[in-house]
């Protein structure tokens, strides 16, 4: 999975990107067939942040957004939203690609 941190309007720390990466990793341990996430990380006033992830898989791309005032909290909330709706999708993939094999 190619992983793509970019913050606006700030600058953050290689701890604060470490900790990013980590975490969309464990999106990758849900459903390993993501091929790209990118993550946009935004200053949009003094104290309140935006996390955008937007997460490349096959037949399907998807988009969260989070605010919060603290950086982390939102990231952490938008990796928690992202993972539910992977957990979602890779259900429905599976149903797909079952009823493909059955009709072959």
């Amino acid at each position: 999975m190619k992983i793509s941190i970019t913050a606006r309007h700030f600058s953050i720390s290689e701890d604060t990107r470490a900790y990013v990466d980590n975490e969309i990793q464990k999106v990758q341990k849900i459903f390993d067939r993501i091929v790209s996430a990118n993550i946009i990380l935004e200053r949009i006033k003094d104290y309140e942040y935006e996390t955008e992830i937007i997460i490349q898989a096959p037949l399907k791309t998807m988009t969260i957004h989070e605010k919060d005032e603290d950086l982390i909290k939102s990231v952490d909330l938008a990796v928690n939203k992202i993972i539910r709706q992977l957990k979602k999708y890779k259900g429905h993939f599976k149903t797909k690609h079952e009823k493909l094999n059955d009709d072959q």
